[in-house]
């Protein structure tokens, strides 16, 4: 027995209790269904290719049911932060029914993610939609593609351009030289045996060297110069220091950039981006920020890729590569909407024999009917037997040049014409401000590409798959953004980024799979 202080309002009373264990049982923990189908998933997966069960300590939490918990906050809430995890570990019956009443801390679960699933969320993610997803849809192999961006958890004020560097780190190495020239001059002047040569590129360590040198001189003169005041050449070495100082921190920010052209200082993974348009400020809000991509198949996610490029016609050849490591093959077939229409994933595609239904910029363009104000457009020209632009005034183009472009990866020949009757066209203020005449670019090749695209688009079967692109691939963001409020995210860094949402994803695929699992057989659980 023991005497417990309960406090009162009006007095101070002592109550004696006794110390019973509460056990915890399903009963107590009301609805289980969504908790079931987790655990469910897990012990339908082999976890031993990601954690290793006999390094375990013996006084160690069990790492399977911190996964299972880990996994339902996130198939509920979208979203559980550290200290969220530690709560639910403690007051969420569910939760302390898996752990067998233990209650790990934040820390617990901050080591197991960064130790356990860091390097293995890729797999893991892989392991439970090959788990969850439908035979004929894995057979089928049918993609549909959708970006969106995240913004980073950095200031936005704290960029970093690449064009900074290309300007001023030639001026600092121009500054650095002239003081190179000053001490030079104060040496000559001074009849001292001591000359620097002045470099054109910009080498730290050759600053390095000098400052070493000068510093070993001045020890020497300091000893005489002692109550003079400081030495002339111990200002310009100052002043050579300062500038050592920047142009390594510039020559740092371009190994940072890598083929970027910005990056923020808080998280230097991070690129700057134009995010959705602002309505308060009238203006595309420009925040760090991380390009997202996912391949959406028979509702599941099955593959994601985080990117640095803000377009994302850049990101569909690497999107496909990682999904071809992931899945041993590449996705038989692909939808995506205009902002993957590019003649370089085109060929990618017919290289790779993946039916690419890639819709492309203008698309909807060419299907508006020609006026006296878009006849000057070149998608709405006609054609004549060779395929020639005919002016409005029905004068043929005349072709000036061929080029081939291998900016791509592939080569892209490109046909230049120009119209040579524009002289004293009446329509020609309206036509192009050009003083050599109208001239028109065309790629025979990537309007082949784009025929087949429409051709497959004016089908009832290519107006279903895009249709289910937009219910699917942007349904999911909607669903992750807006039903679940995720749009920031917490973690810094491309390998942090990448196991916070290799986790949000996941419990997207988990909370889909059990919504379809209880609307297809609503007693399984019972």
């Amino acid at each position: 027995m023991q005497k417990v202080l309960t406090p009162q309002g009006n007095y101070k009373g002592y109550q004696t209790k006794m110390l019973l264990e509460i056990s915890i049982s399903q009963s107590d923990c009301g609805d289980l269904t969504l908790f079931q189908t987790i655990q469910e998933v897990i012990g339908r997966i082999n976890l031993g290719n990601w954690i290793d069960f006999h390094r375990q300590r013996r006084d160690a939490y069990d790492p399977v049911a911190l996964l299972t918990v880990i996994l339902f906050a996130y198939a509920r809430y979208g979203y559980a932060s550290l200290r969220q995890l530690e709560e639910m570990s403690r007051y969420d019956l569910r939760c302390r029914l898996i752990l067998q009443g233990q209650t790990p801390s934040y820390k617990t679960y901050q080591r197991f993610i960064n130790h356990q699933l860091k390097g293995s969320i890729e797999e893991l993610s892989h392991q439970v939609y090959l788990c969850i997803q439908d035979h004929k849809a894995l057979e089928a192999a049918i993609l549909m593609i959708d970006g969106t961006k995240f913004e980073a958890n950095a200031n936005k004020m704290t960029f970093f351009w690449g064009a900074w560097v290309k300007r001023y780190r030639p001026r600092h190495w121009q500054k650095a030289m002239e003081i190179v020239r000053q001490l030079n001059r104060y040496f000559e002047t001074q009849g001292i045996a001591v000359r620097y040569s002045i470099l054109k590129e910009p080498t730290l360590k050759y600053l390095i060297e000098i400052d070493e040198r000068l510093d070993r001189w001045l020890q020497e003169v300091n000893a005489i110069r002692k109550g003079r005041g400081i030495h002339p050449v111990a200002k310009l070495k100052r002043e050579l220091g300062t500038i050592a100082k920047s142009l390594f921190s510039y020559a740092l920010a371009k190994d940072i950039l890598g083929e970027r052209n910005s990056f923020s200082k808080t998280d230097p993974d991070a690129t700057m981006m134009h995010m959705k348009y602002d309505y308060y400020n009238h203006t595309n809000v420009f925040k760090p920020g991380y390009n997202v991509q996912i391949g959406v198949n028979n509702g599941y996610i099955a593959y994601s890729y985080i990117s640095p490029d803000v377009n994302d016609m850049k990101t569909a050849i690497p999107f496909l590569e990682g999904y071809r490591r992931q899945f041993g093959e590449y996705p038989k077939r692909v939808v995506t909407d205009a902002g993957y229409g590019s003649y370089g994933n085109y060929a990618y595609a017919q290289l790779h024999q993946i039916q690419a239904i890639l819709k492309y910029p203008g698309y909807q363009k060419k299907k508006e009917k020609v006026t006296e104000k878009n006849q000057f457009q070149l998608l709405h020209m006609k054609r004549n037997e060779k395929g020639v632009p005919v002016c409005p005034q029905g004068y043929d183009f005349e072709a000036e040049k061929v080029t081939v472009d291998m900016k791509s990866g592939v080569p892209r020949t490109t046909i230049h014409y120009r119209n040579q009757h524009c002289e004293g066209c009446s329509l020609r203020s309206r036509c192009t401000t050009s003083k050599k005449g109208r001239s028109a670019r065309i790629s025979p090749q990537l309007e082949k590409y784009q025929k087949q695209v429409d051709a497959v688009l004016e089908t009832e079967e290519g107006r279903k798959f895009m249709a289910q692109r937009s219910s699917q691939a942007e349904g999911a963001f909607a669903d992750i953004k807006k039903n679940f409020g995720y749009s920031l995210l917490r973690r810094r860094g491309e390998s942090g980024v990448k196991v916070e949402l290799g986790l949000v994803i996941l419990g997207y695929n988990l909370r889909h799979y059990h919504q379809r699992k209880m609307k297809t057989n609503p007693d399984t659980m019972n």
